[in-house]
C-alpha cells in the first residue's frame, strides 16, 4: 500500500504565484496518493476565484476566516488524512518528483518522524537567488546545534508524530516550523537528504520571512532556548547576534547617514 500525502497550503491573497504552487502539488500525481487541502482565509485579490475554477479532485478548498498562518495550518493538519504531511505556502513551489523521493526515504528509514531536503530560493520572478542548505543532524541535539534550519517546504513528517507531539502551536507566528521540528526531533530520528532539491522558497517584500526578518530570529531564539539549546553554544550566539546585536548596527549606520546628509 502507498503512502498517502496531505499537503496543506494557507492563502491570504495569493496571487500570482498562487497557481504555480497548486500546479506544483498536482504535478506530484499520479506517483503518490495525497490530499491538497488548501484553506484561504479571506482573499481579495482572485484567489479564491482562481481555485473554484481551477482546482483538481484530489484539492479541498476550505474558505472561512482564520487566526493567522498557524491557525490556518492547524485546522488543514487536523482535518488531514494521510500518513505524511506537508505544508506549502502560497508562493512557494515543489520540485518534481519530490514527494515520490520522500515517501522511498520514509520506506528506507522507519526509524525516521520527519525527512528533509534542501530548498532553492527564488525571487518574485522565479529566478534562482540562493538556496537553502540541509543541516546534517539526525536528532534533536544536532538539531539544536546547527545554527541554519530546516527548509520548511522540503520537510516532511510522518501525521502519528505530530499528533503525538501536540500539531502546531498557535502561540508562534514566525518561527512555529522550528518549534514543530524539536519537538518532533524529540520523538524520533531525523533523516536528512542533503542532495535532494525538493522545494523552491520564494523571497520577496511582502513575506514574513523578510518583512519580519528580525522578530522571525528572535522568536527561533526564544523557541530553541525552550527546547533546550544553551545560550554559548555556537548556534546560541549566532541567532544572538542576529536577533538583536546586527539591528542596533543596522540603525546605528542608518543614523550615521542621516548625519552626514
Amino acid at each position: 500500500m502507498r503512502m498517502r500525502f496531505s499537503i496543506v497550503t494557507p492563502v491570504r491573497n495569493g496571487m500570482p504565484w498562487l497557481p504555480e504552487c497548486i500546479d506544483s502539488v498536482a504535478a506530484q500525481l499520479p506517483d503518490v496518493e495525497l490530499e491538497h487541502i488548501v484553506l484561504d482565509g479571506g482573499s481579495t485579490d482572485g484567489s479564491r476565484e482562481w481555485l473554484k475554477e481551477h482546482s483538481g479532485s484530489h484539492v479541498t478548498l476550505v474558505f472561512e476566516p482564520d487566526g493567522g498562518q498557524t491557525d490556518a495550518l492547524a485546522r488543514g493538519f487536523d482535518a488531514a488524512g494521510g500518513a505524511i504531511f506537508g505544508w506549502l505556502n502560497a508562493d512557494d513551489i515543489l520540485e518534481p518528483g519530490t514527494l515520490l523521493r520522500v515517501a522511498r526515504e520514509f520506506e528506507a528509514r522507519p526509524d525516521a518522524v520527519l525527512v528533509s531536503g534542501s530548498a532553492l530560493l527564488i525571487g518574485p520572478d522565479g529566478a534562482i537567488v540562493g538556496a537553502i542548505p540541509t543541516p546534517q543532524a539526525s536528532n534533536l541535539n544536532e538539531l539544536l546545534a546547527c545554527p541554519t534550519n530546516l527548509a520548511q517546504p522540503s520537510t516532511f513528517f510522518r501525521a502519528a508524530f505530530y499528533r503525538r507531539a501536540g500539531g502546531l502551536d498557535r502561540r508562534y507566528d514566525l518561527a512555529m516550523d522550528v518549534d514543530l521540528w524539536m519537538k518532533l526531533a524529540a520523538l524520533g530520528a531525523v533523516a536528512t537528504m542533503p542532495d535532494a532539491v525538493l522545494s523552491r522558497f520564494r523571497v520577496h517584500p511582502s513575506a514574513k520571512s523578510v518583512s519580519q526578518a528580525t522578530a522571525s530570529v528572535r522568536q527561533d531564539l526564544q523557541i530553541r532556548r525552550k527546547h533546550g539549546m544553551r545560550i554559548r553554544s555556537r548556534a546560541g550566539l549566532m541567532l544572538l547576534r542576529a536577533a538583536y546585536l546586527r539591528p542596533i548596527k543596522w540603525r546605528a549606520r542608518s543614523t550615521l547617514r542621516r548625519v552626514l546628509r
